[in-house]
């Protein structure tokens, strides 16, 4: 995380698969990992070390993740980590405006949205850059090609942020502006085509 370097970091957590981001966590740390499947997180913590190994203190919210950040009181992450739309069903009600109206209630001022946009079937892009364009919010794409010896596939993020140092990070160089697409419409609770992105 390139917000790491400036002391203990509150992060949210949407979608804990096998709780591999909880490994990113530091002694200092907290982070609140949400999922709406009990048996996904029940196979985080009985076949994977992620979460039990990881030095930050952690909490685990079991349901819809939109649902519950409605409900709770601004948490003021650094970082809000939206990692739920790599396989085949999509959860749309998680990229609404709406949503998107959510994520930045709970994050501070400066804080970053990081949304996981790999997907073998939609491009994601203008659905996150519309909505980022929506709120005032600068947005950069960082794609990692993967590493075949080492199993590690390929990921592209969608970084979010109103903090302009954020994106000057040496860890940041790569990362590229997105292209826009004027005529895609911003997706709302009552507006959306997965027909726009495939």
């Amino acid at each position: 995380l390139a917000k790491a370097g400036g002391g203990p970091l509150r992060v949210g957590v949407v979608g804990i698969g096998v709780g591999t981001l909880a490994a990113y966590g530091r002694a200092g740390d907290y982070y609140r990992l949400y999922d709406i499947d009990p048996l996904v997180i029940d196979v985080a913590k009985s076949h994977f070390s992620f979460l039990a190994q990881t030095p930050a203190q952690t909490d685990i919210v079991l349901g819809d993740a939109r649902l519950q950040l409605e409900t709770e009181p601004p948490q003021q992450f650094d970082v809000l980590i939206v990692d739920a739309f790599s396989g085949d069903s999509v959860p749309i009600h998680l990229l609404t405006r709406e949503a998107f109206a959510q994520y930045f209630r709970h994050l501070k001022p400066n804080g970053v949205l990081a949304v996981h946009i790999t997907n073998r079937f939609l491009d994601l892009q203008p659905v996150v850059k519309t909505a980022a364009d929506y709120f005032g919010k600068d947005i950069r794409l960082v794609d990692f090609e993967g590493d075949r010896e080492r199993l590690v596939f390929r990921s592209r993020w969608a970084l979010i942020s109103s903090d302009p140092a954020f994106f000057k990070h040496p860890q940041l160089a790569n990362a590229t502006t997105m292209t826009e697409r004027p005529d895609f419409q911003l997706w709302k609770d009552d507006y959306s085509s997965i027909f726009s992105i495939l």
